[in-house]
């Protein structure tokens, strides 16, 4: 089986994949850790509600209904992850592994837009054709167990002082995690898409999430 996971609807319109799953949600704010799946997507629900008036029924059905396909992705697929470079799809991303390598054994691949001078890297695939998706995909990177390990340790230390500076397949972590560390307060993070002032005026703002 391969699955493709896409952050936010707006990809998709272009790449137009088969078996393809849309994580819509905003991990990069909001609460994270829970003891069971139940109260974790009541209480995402109810932050969601309070913060940007989405429906809880809404939620259930966009977001929380992709999330348990994603967990119920079948023994020893291939799965192909659509990430950006920005915080926003830096901790999605992370909740997605954490949810993969567990009790699994999956063939992980991540894609990520194409570094060309044409490209604003903060608009992520929002400047790619067909044909520009397909190259990126040409040039995906097979995630290592050691890599799996390492984002899995990133995950249960978000918010926490971490030592890892750098990371082969994260090229702004050490800023991604100093950003998510102070996001409730720092004004400076635009905390609904996870972006810093320089980054958001370096991009057009496109809603990901596709509530």
């Amino acid at each position: 089986m391969k699955v493709h996971i896409l952050n936010g609807d707006c990809l998709q319109e272009i790449l137009q994949a088969n078996d393809v799953l849309i994580m819509r949600e905003m991990f990069v704010e909001g609460p994270l850790h829970f003891e069971s799946w139940e109260v974790f997507f009541r209480e995402r629900a109810s932050y969601l509600e309070k913060t940007y008036a989405i429906p809880s029924d809404e939620y259930q059905r966009k977001s929380v209904f992709e999330i348990e396909k994603i967990k119920q992705i079948s023994n020893h697929s291939e799965v192909y992850l659509w990430f950006d470079y920005d915080l926003f799809c830096f901790v999605n991303l992370l909740f997605i592994l954490q949810i993969l390598i567990k009790n699994k054994i999956l063939k992980l691949f991540l894609i990520r837009p194409l570094r060309k001078r044409q490209f604003s890297i903060w608009k992520g695939f929002g400047q790619h054709t067909k044909s520009d998706l397909m190259l990126a995909f040409s040039k995906k990177t097979l995630l290592k167990t050691r890599d799996c390990n390492d984002l899995l340790h990133i995950w249960n230390r978000l918010g926490k002082k971490v030592t890892i500076k750098n990371h082969r397949l994260i090229p702004f972590l050490a800023k991604h995690l100093r950003d998510y560390q102070r996001m409730p307060q720092a004004k400076e993070i635009e905390a609904s898409w996870g972006f810093t002032k320089e980054q958001i005026n370096s991009k057009s703002n496109f809603q990901k999430v596709g509530l």
